[in-house]
Parts: structure tokens; sequence; C-alpha cells
């Protein structure tokens, strides 16, 4: 079983692979635990196992010092396979990854207090597992990922995280977004999230990276980083990548590898700025043209608009044609969700239309 799980791992793996199996399965004779696989045998797959790429070798359970002299002797003469950097962006939960880039992904935005008063009332009560819930329908609905956000005055935000993160564990297999300005309640969260997150956000302004750059290489994660700088949001395309290269470069200097950044060039209302929604999406192309991936909150555009179900959709496939990577979006949207599974079927990303089949 172990001979078909190592390579699967090692498509992934930036890191040594450690193959220890027992000795084959364990039986009962005469009221005595037996393994049916000989040192020999034992030693044979092992050989193989070291030739297909394994980096560490070892026995479990019905394994003795005979094994390993077996093992040891087999392995005589095999020089190890090179490890490789596979330059993936991943995230997961605790039992399951995802691979940014390969392609769009949706981040679930209704856990946010913002705009939903029934999440406010249940933060304040202490409402944890409701929200959670919340949490479970998004999921149902299509959901990748879950944006978890409790930023509420006159709450313990840090705790409401904790609770809220551990709660959406126990119910949902889905990786999570950590959605916090505060840095005290990051790392609360980051404590108790099971798998790699993304942890949005960190921005350009310098008390954003010293804040939030060491918390990242601390626990792990792929970061967020918000196009904005001490001086604002640049307006042009060129400022957003020159905030977005200051990220990076700030980054790698904690030691966290481009590959687990997302840079967000953020969505602004068309409302304000006609002219918001194409800087956006030049930047967006410009960035996925340069091998980084994106993310937005879709729904940023149509803020003081109507009909903004329509004009969301609109954006969010003119994004995906684009580039982006990442889309936080109302998962419920029936209308998000016909763009979506449309492109995906137009571009080629849904093999014989199943997906998109399954949802008509």
């Amino acid at each position: 079983q172990m001979k078909n799980i190592l390579p699967e791992m090692q498509k992934y793996a930036s890191v040594p692979v450690v193959v220890q199996p027992n000795a084959g399965m364990p039986h009962l004779e005469d009221r005595k635990t037996v393994y049916d696989v000989s040192p020999a045998e034992y030693a044979t797959h092992m050989r193989e196992m070291a030739r297909a790429g394994a980096r560490g070798l070892g026995g479990c359970c019905g394994t003795t010092p005979e094994y390993i002299r077996k093992l040891v002797g087999a392995l005589e003469g095999i020089t190890p396979r090179p490890i490789t950097e596979k330059k993936l962006t991943m995230i997961s939960s605790a039992t399951h990854a995802l691979v940014i880039g390969e392609q769009p992904l949706l981040v679930g935005e209704r856990i946010n207090p913002t705009g939903k008063k029934w999440i406010k009332e249940a933060l304040l009560a202490g409402e944890y597992s409701e929200i959670a819930e919340e949490g479970a329908l998004q999921a149902d609905a299509g959901a990748d990922i879950l944006d978890v956000n409790a930023g509420l005055p006159g709450i313990d935000e840090a705790e409401a995280l904790k609770t809220i993160i551990t709660e959406l564990q126990m119910i949902t297999k889905l990786p999570l977004q950590i959605d916090t300005s505060d840095p005290a309640a990051m790392e609360a969260a980051l404590r108790v999230c099971c798998g790699v997150p993304l942890i949005n956000s960190v921005s350009g302004k310098t008390e954003s990276l010293s804040a939030i750059l060491p918390l990242a290489k601390k626990y792990g994660g792929v970061l967020v980083g918000l196009t904005l700088d001490d001086d604002g949001i640049p307006t042009d395309v060129a400022g957003r990548l020159r905030v977005a290269e200051k990220i990076i470069s700030e980054a790698q200097k904690h030691g966290i590898d481009p590959k687990n950044i997302v840079i967000d060039p953020l969505a602004m209302s068309v409302c304000a700025d006609p002219d918001a929604a194409l800087t956006t999406l030049k930047t967006v192309a410009t960035l996925s043209a340069s091998g980084k991936r994106t993310l937005l909150g879709i729904s940023n555009v149509s803020f003081g608009l109507p009909m903004r179900d329509s004009l969301n959709a609109s954006f969010f496939t003119m994004a995906l044609f684009a580039g982006l990577s990442v889309a936080i979006v109302n998962p419920n949207s029936a209308e998000l969700q016909k763009a979506y599974r449309a492109y995906l079927a137009l571009s080629g990303l849904d093999e014989n239309f199943s997906e998109y089949i399954d949802f008509a």
C-alpha cells in the first residue's frame, strides 16, 4: 500500500519522505500477534521504495533488529534520489489539501459580521456553533475554502476566532482563511488551526509587515498580500505591482518563499471610481502573467449600485479570464455560481463538462 502512496506524496513534497511500514498486516495465531512479511521480503519491498525516492527508511510494528539488518543490506549501492523543490502554492485542512493556481478556487465569505446582523448578534452572544454551521452550508454550496472573520467591537476577537475555527474543524474538511487585522488574534487563530491556512492579510505598511511576517514564518501558511502601503492604495497598476514586490521582498527576508504569497490587488467600488475595476483587472493579468497567484474580494466592486449580483458575476468572469487564482465570494449566489461553472467549462478546466452538467 505504501508503494502506491509514495509517488503521490513525492509529487507535492519538497522535503524528505520517510517510509516506515509494519512487517505486513497483523493476525492472531494461538493468541499471539503475528505479522505476515518476512525480513527478506520486507527488505525487497524497501529497496524498491528507496529506488523510488524514499529518503528515510525504517520499520514500525512487527519489525525487529533482523528486519533492519536486512534493510541495511538491501540498500547497499543505492544513491538517494535528489529532493526537488516543487514550487507549489498549497493550503490544507487537517485532511485535505488544495493547490492554488491549478484552477480558480472559491473562498466562502459568509462568516463575517460586516453587513450580517445575525452573525453580529451570534458573536455578541458567544453562540459560535451557529456561526460554524454557516461554514458547513457554504461547503455544501461549493466553497473550496472558508473565510473566518470575527472582527466586531466589544468582543474578544482572539477567543472568538479560536472557538469558531475549532468548531469548523469538527464539521468540515475545508481549508480555512484566517481573516483579521489584529496580530494577537491572528496568532491565537494560527495556534489552533490544523493544516496550512490562508493568512489574510499582510500589507505593504511597515507596521503590518513587522507584525504579520514573523507569525507567518513561525506558524506556516500562505500569506495574502494587500497592495496598499503607508501611502495608501495606489491608483495605478505600476503602483500596486510595486507594493506587491515590496511584500514579496520583505517576506523573503523572513525566510518566506514567494510561492507562499498570494497577492490581492484590491477590488474597489466602481461607484466611487469608474476606472477601479479595470485597474484591478490589469494588475491581476500582469501578476498572473509573471507566475504570481492572485486573490480578490469580488463583491467589493459593486458597493453602492443596484443589481449587485449581476455586476459581481461579470467582474468575476473578467477576473477569471485575467488569471485570478482565488475569489472571495458568496457561494450561495446563483449568478456567481453560473459564471464560475460556465468559465470552467469554456476554459477546458471541467473535464467532460461533468461539473457544469451536475450544476445545471
